[in-house]
């Protein structure tokens, strides 16, 4: 922890820059969004452990509308340290929305105010 040079500032862990933060999602990508019926459509995603501590259990989920598609776990994620999501989903025809959602229970006991990185913004995937 780095120390403040101003008098009454407290000082910021410079690993996480926000204090209870633990998980983020750094990158979240869905290719093609105009697939054709059938086509795979690759979903990705990476997750970061912002802290200085090794998370035993990170929770992951990736969802379609209010249909959970994937979920899994990732065990043992070291301090400072990510990891990689892909899976292929066989497109259907219509509209879908697909989001992913790091901790769903918030075991991790991350304060709400930070656990808005757990769920990027969503991609819309139109299907004909």
């Amino acid at each position: 922890m780095k120390k403040s040079k101003l008098p009454g500032v407290k000082p910021v862990d410079l690993v996480t820059n926000e204090i209870g933060d633990k998980i983020k999602v750094d990158d979240f990508s869905v290719s093609p969004l105009k697939p054709k019926f059938g086509e795979l459509v690759k979903i990705k995603f990476s997750v970061s452990n912002v802290t200085k501590t090794i998370i035993k259990l990170v929770p992951w989920r990736i969802v379609n509308g209010k249909t959970i598609l994937y979920s899994g776990y990732r065990f043992n994620l070291l301090p400072s340290s990510s990891f990689d999501v892909s899976v292929t989903w066989e497109a259907v025809r219509g509209r879908h929305f697909f989001f992913v959602d790091l901790d769903p229970q918030n075991i991790l006991n991350e304060p709400r105010s930070k656990q808005f990185d757990n769920f990027p913004q969503g991609v819309d995937v139109i299907v004909q």
